[in-house]
C-alpha cells in the first residue's frame, strides 16, 4: 500500500471521484490510486448499514493533496497540470517549488481538483504546497512535480517527420556527440550548438506524444516525458537549410510535402547552370551525397521530381538542404487515383471539452456571468465561444454557428459546458463570452469577457476532458496607432488594413471580433481599437500584435507593402505603424517571354529574403524559388533539359516576387514556416504576367 504525503487514510468512495493514474516519474509523487495509510486497518468492502460500522472508517484528512496528472513539464513552465486532493475551495493558494502561482493560473474546479498553470522552475523534482485562504490550512505534497531538464520548439508536428526541433537545456551538459531519440526512432540531422542547445530533424510517428531523448557519449541521459505531439496534418517548420558551412560535400533530402514519402528518383541539382552543375539522383529514402571540390562557400540547390513542382534555394551557405515539394494535381500524375492526401480525413480530429468558468464564491460553485452585461431585447442574449489560437495574427474572426454556443443555460458544475472540435497538437484555446444578436445578418457580436488556456493536447479519435477556461478578463482597454505608410502611386498601393490580434505565445493567435480597420491612402492621423481586452488573468504573458498592410483596391491586391509583429503591452501609449518596404520593380521574369534561366529585380531598403513563384498553367505547376536579400539577381538550371521530372509548363506564366525582412534572420538556418508572409516582419510584392 502507498501513504499519502499527510499519512492519512484515503476511502475508495474518494478515490473515485478523484480517479486513478499508474505509476509516475520518480520523484513525481504517489499516483492517483487507491491508497491508505499502512499502520491502520483497510475500509471495509460496504459500509452497509450499521452505524457503529460507518463511525469506524477513517476516511482521512478532509484537506490534503495526493497527486498531479500530468506529474512533470519542461523547466520553462507553462505545463498545464491538474492537482488532486480533497477539501478544495475556490479560494486555494499554490506554490511549485519556492514559486507561487499567479492567482489567474489557478482555478479550482471542483473540491477534489485545481487546474494551474506550471512556473518556470529548476530541473529535478519540486514539492507542491497548497494553503486554503479561508482555513489557514496547507498540504504540501513533497516531490509532487518533475521539472524536464529540457524544452521542445516547437512541441507539435507532422507525423510524417522532418520537423526541426531545438532542444534547449537547463543544466545539460551536451557535446558534439550527444545523440537525440523520439519515441525511441533517430531524430536525424543533429546540430550541436552548445551544451544546452540542440537540433534535429524528427523521425515519422504516428500521431500522438512521444518522449524525446538525449544520450550523451558516456552513456548519462536526459528526457523530456510526452514532450513533442505528432499531429496528423503537415506543420510548416518542415524542411529548409541547416548545418555547417558547405565544404565539399552537400547532402539533400526531398520528400512529397502531403504523404511525406521520399522522393525516389527524383534529381537535386547544385549550381545555377546545368553545364556546371553536381547533379545527383534520390535513393529510395529521398536522400543524396553530392560531393565535389565546386561546392564550397555557397551554391544555388534545386530539387525536382516526376510529377512534383521544383524549387530552387539560391546561394545555400551549409551542407544540408530538406525540400518538401507539391504533389501536381494532373491526372496523368495520378495514375488512376487521385493524388493521396495522406490520412488527414475528419475522423482524425480530437475534441476538447470542459468548461467556462466564472468564480462563484469561497466555496467552488457555479458563478453567474457577472462581467457580461444582461441582455437588452429580445433578440439579444448572453452567449460565449471557443476557438482554437491560429498560427496567422491576420486572420479574419469568424464566428461559429449559433448552436456551439455557450449560454447560461448550459450544462456544467462549477460553469458553463463546451465542446470544441480540434486538429491533433498541442493546442491553446481562448473563449469569448459577449451580447449575441441573432436577428441581424450578419449575427452582431460584442465580446465583454475572454479567458485562455495553452498547452491542451488533443489527440485523434480521443476527447480530452475538463479543460475549464476562467472567464476572468474584460473587453475594457483601447490602442490607438500612428501609421506611417509608404506613399502611394498611380498604381497603388491606395488603402491601409490595420489587423489587431492577440500574441498568446508560442505561434498562436487569437482573432479578435473588432480586430480590423481599413482606411483609404492617405492615411489618417491615428487609427483606434477600442474595446480590446486587458493583459491580465489568463492573458497575463500575451501581447498586442499589429499587422498593417498597404494594399490596392477593394480586393487588398498588389502592389502592396506590409509591416508584421509589431508588438506591445502598453495600450496607454500610441503605437506607431511604420517600417514599410518600397514595392521592388520586377526586371525578369517580364510582361514579355521568360527563357526560365535568370531573375532579376530592383528592390531597396533592409531585405533579408527574396521569394519568387512562377505560376504556369493556371496554377497546376509552380517553381519556387528562394534567395538572399543580398542577391536579388541571380541564374538557374534550364529544368527542361533536366529528364524525368517536373517542370513549367510552356505559355502564360504569372511571377509573383516578394521581398522580406525577418528580425534575428539567418539564411543558413532558413526554415519552410518562413517562406510566408505570416513569418515576416515586413515585406512588399508585386505581380506581372508575361509567358514562358
Amino acid at each position: 500500500m502507498r501513504r499519502a504525503a499527510s499519512g492519512a487514510i484515503w476511502g475508495s468512495a474518494l478515490a473515485a471521484a478523484v480517479g486513478t493514474a499508474g505509476a509516475c516519474l520518480p520523484g513525481s509523487g504517489p499516483p492517483l490510486d487507491f491508497i491508505h495509510d499502512d499502520a491502520g486497518p483497510p475500509p471495509p468492502a460496504s459500509l452497509g448499514d450499521d452505524a457503529s460500522a460507518r463511525g469506524d472508517v477513517d476516511l482521512g484528512d478532509p484537506f490534503a493533496v495526493t497527486g498531479l496528472q500530468p506529474s512533470h513539464g519542461p523547466w520553462t513552465g507553462g505545463t498545464r497540470t491538474v492537482i488532486a486532493g480533497r477539501g478544495f475551495s475556490s479560494n486555494v493558494r499554490v506554490w511549485i517549488g519556492p514559486t507561487q502561482l499567479d492567482p489567474s493560473s489557478v482555478v479550482a474546479s471542483d473540491p477534489t481538483h485545481v487546474a494551474v498553470v506550471t512556473p518556470a522552475g529548476a530541473p529535478g523534482p519540486a514539492d507542491v504546497r497548497i494553503r486554503n485562504v479561508a482555513t489557514a490550512q496547507e498540504r504540501t505534497l513533497s516531490a509532487g512535480f518533475f521539472y524536464d531538464s529540457f524544452v521542445v520548439q516547437p512541441d507539435t508536428g507532422s507525423t510524417t517527420g522532418g520537423t526541426r526541433i531545438a532542444l534547449r537545456g537547463s543544466g545539460t551538459h551536451w557535446n558534439p556527440g550527444s545523440t537525440v531519440t523520439v519515441g525511441g526512432k533517430p531524430c536525424t540531422g543533429v546540430t550541436f550548438t552548445d551544451a544546452t542547445d540542440l537540433s534535429c530533424s524528427t523521425p515519422p510517428a504516428a500521431a500522438g506524444s512521444q518522449d524525446v531523448t538525449v544520450t550523451n557519449p558516456d552513456g548519462s541521459i536526459d528526457q523530456a516525458r510526452d514532450a513533442f505531439v505528432y499531429a496528423d496534418s503537415p506543420d510548416g517548420y518542415r524542411g529548409g537549410l541547416y548545418g555547417g558551412a558547405l565544404a565539399g560535400t552537400l547532402h539533400v533530402l526531398a520528400f512529397d510535402s502531403w504523404t511525406g514519402t521520399p522522393l525516389a528518383g527524383g534529381r537535386a541539382i547544385a549550381g545555377s547552370s546545368l553545364a556546371s552543375a553536381v547533379v545527383g539522383t534520390f535513393d529510395a529514402n529521398g536522400v543524396v551525397q553530392l560531393t565535389d571540390p565546386s561546392l564550397t562557400g555557397h551554391v544555388t540547390v534545386t530539387v525536382a521530381a516526376k510529377c512534383h513542382q521544383p524549387m530552387t534555394y539560391v546561394d545555400v551557405p551549409v551542407d544540408t538542404v530538406t525540400a518538401y515539394l507539391d504533389p501536381v494535381l494532373d491526372p496523368s500524375c495520378a495514375q488512376g487515383d487521385p493524388p493521396s492526401t495522406g490520412n488527414w480525413i475528419p475522423q482524425d480530429y480530437g475534441e476538447i471539452d470542459g468548461e467556462l468558468v466564472w468564480q462563484g464564491g469561497m466555496e467552488v460553485s457555479r458563478g453567474a456571468w457577472t462581467n457580461v452585461p444582461a441582455p437588452s431585447g429580445p433578440n439579444e442574449r448572453q452567449a460565449a465561444y471557443v476557438f482554437t489560437a491560429g498560427g496567422s495574427a491576420v486572420a479574419s474572426f469568424v464566428l461559429p454557428p449559433p448552436s456551439s454556443a455557450t449560454t447560461p443555460a448550459s450544462d456544467g458544475q462549477l460553469g458553463y459546458a463546451y465542446a470544441l472540435p480540434v486538429s491533433p497538437g498541442n493546442q491553446t484555446i481562448y473563449a469569448l463570452a459577449g451580447l449575441e444578436d441573432v436577428s441581424t445578418t450578419p449575427r452582431r457580436f460584442e465580446a465583454y469577457a475572454m479567458g485562455v488556456v495553452r498547452g491542451v493536447a488533443a489527440y485523434p479519435n480521443t476527447k480530452t476532458t475538463g479543460v475549464y477556461v476562467p472567464m476572468t478578463t474584460v473587453f475594457d482597454h483601447a490602442l490607438t496607432t500612428v501609421p506611417q505608410p509608404p506613399a502611394s502611386t498611380p498604381r497603388g498601393p491606395d488603402r491601409l488594413v490595420t489587423t489587431l490580434a492577440l500574441d498568446l505565445g508560442a505561434g498562436s493567435f487569437a482573432a479578435l471580433p473588432l480586430g480590423q480597420a481599413t482606411t483609404l491612402l492617405p492615411a489618417p492621423s491615428q487609427v483606434d481599437f477600442v474595446g480590446i481586452p486587458a493583459l491580465d488573468g489568463t492573458l497575463a504573458g500575451a501581447s498586442y500584435e499589429l499587422n498593417a498592410a498597404a494594399v490596392t483596391g477593394a480586393g487588398q491586391g498588389v502592389p502592396l507593402s506590409a509591416v508584421a509583429r509589431i508588438e506591445t503591452t502598453d495600450a496607454n501609449d500610441p503605437l506607431t505603424v511604420g517600417g514599410f518596404l518600397p514595392v521592388p520593380t520586377i526586371v525578369q521574369p517580364s510582361s514579355g517571354t521568360w527563357g526560365g534561366t535568370h531573375v532579376a529585380l530592383q528592390a531597396s531598403g533592409a531585405i533579408d529574403l527574396v521569394v519568387v513563384g512562377v505560376s504556369s498553367a493556371d496554377g497546376l505547376v509552380n517553381w519556387q524559388i528562394v534567395a538572399p536579400g543580398t542577391d536579388p539577381s541571380f541564374d538557374l538550371p534550364d529544368l527542361t533539359q533536366v529528364p524525368g521530372v517536373g517542370t513549367l509548363v510552356h505559355g502564360p506564366i504569372t511571377t509573383t516576387i516578394s521581398i522580406a525582412r525577418l528580425d534575428q534572420f539567418t539564411y543558413g538556418a532558413l526554415r519552410t514556416g518562413q517562406l510566408y508572409a505570416g513569418a515576416w516582419n515586413a515585406y512588399a510584392q508585386d505581380v506581372v504576367t508575361g509567358s514562358y
